[in-house]
């Protein structure tokens, strides 16, 4: 990596992080190291430092940088959503979690992002102290954090999978009106026409792959017991394997199952930042403090390769296939051009300069030789 690379994303990055000098030169160094290296372990990102360091003080540089920087995540929540082009709102927001193991120990990131043209823009994330699901304060957390950075009126609705159920967490998502839209198990028991508390599946199980249905009315969800949240809206499909989908909501129930369709983007986000790009689950740390860090800088070199890829994009389409699918995700298109430059010029094109990028959110005005791409 040349030293004007990390001096452009410095010069950029200083005005929303306070850093002093060596610590945003070890930042831009790890933003641009993880394109180059493709890989998220620190020793393999020590070759990348400008300068004639030897690797060994480089790795402990980057030791010390995850040991000792302070990082504000809520002002790099508005940066992100910034380069995205998403301040306005309202937002679908996404929630879910990735978790690994490393030895013995384990990973478990809960995330929420933001619903944004096939993948999720990262925006919080909090690590749990546990290997299994969130509890409804964790969830809770993340929501608030959201709101108290952005504002309520900011979010449109939340998508979540089977995992975020949970009758306290229906009924402070209700209280907040905050939308929802949260697929269940087909063993919740959901009331019936007649109030008969049964089992989702039962009430479905008569669609054949490929129909839906919405019943009627708002319907009670949990066993005979005092429940806190109030009845909500039921749709369910049937999959192509058979498998029942079955989705609550307290929204346009209609509209539910494709709403709910759009979950899927956060699961696009976690293959971009792991094993499609970055490979987050190379690294060898596991203290929660510094794998919130990494997440970080993976997320501002995720939206950078996002926004390049989708200007690229508008420049020259990506090619579809046989089956009228994208050859390649917006993400990757940036990620690869990006890479390609980084590694095969000494000094990055105009076109996905990264001063302009970071600091703007939109290209320089020179358009790349793209035939050759």
């Amino acid at each position: 990596m040349r030293a004007s690379q990390g001096s452009a994303l410095r010069d950029t990055l200083r005005a929303s992080f306070a850093m002093r000098k060596s610590r945003l030169e070890s930042l831009c160094v790890l933003v641009i190291g993880v394109f180059v290296a493709r890989t998220v372990n620190l020793s393999h990102l020590a070759c990348h430092f400008p300068g004639h360091a030897q690797t060994g003080s480089n790795y402990r540089r980057l030791q010390r940088f995850f040991e000792q920087v302070t990082f504000d995540f809520g002002a790099l929540a508005k940066v992100l959503v910034a380069m995205m082009g998403r301040k306005e709102g309202p937002w679908r927001l996404t929630m879910d979690r990735t978790n690994w193991q490393f030895g013995r120990r384990d990973v478990n990131i809960l995330m929420i992002g933001i619903v944004h043209r096939g993948i999720a823009i990262p925006v919080l994330w909090q690590l749990l102290d546990k290997r299994g699901n969130s509890n409804t304060r964790e969830r809770i957390s993340i929501v608030q954090r959201v709101i108290a950075l952005f504002g309520a009126d900011k979010i449109a609705s939340l998508l979540a999978d089977r995992e975020f159920l949970g009758d306290d967490w229906l009924a402070w998502l209700q209280e907040g009106a905050i939308g929802f839209h949260i697929r269940i198990r087909a063993n919740i028991k959901i009331a019936n026409a007649r109030g008969r508390m049964i089992k989702g599946g039962e009430l479905f199980r008569d669609l054949r792959p490929g129909q839906s249905r919405v019943l009627r009315a708002r319907r009670r969800l949990g066993g005979s017991g005092s429940r806190k949240a109030r009845p909500v809206w039921v749709a369910a499909a049937c999959l192509a394997s058979g498998e029942l989908l079955i989705v609550v909501t307290n929204a346009e129930p209609k509209e539910a199952l494709a709403t709910y369709a759009l979950r899927w983007e956060i699961e696009t986000l976690f293959a971009a930042m792991k094993t499609r790009g970055f490979n987050l689950e190379d690294t060898h740390m596991t203290n929660h403090e510094r794998v919130s860090k990494l997440v970080a800088v993976l997320a501002i070199a995720f939206c950078w390769a996002h926004k390049v890829g989708d200007w690229l994009h508008e420049a020259k389409p990506i090619r579809l296939k046989s089956h009228e699918r994208p050859a390649k995700s917006i993400f990757r298109y940036g990620f690869d051009q990006i890479r390609q430059h980084l590694v095969n010029t000494p000094v990055i094109r105009q076109a996905i300069d990264p001063i302009h990028f970071l600091a703007t959110g939109q290209p320089t005005i020179q358009t790349p030789n793209l035939r050759s791409s």
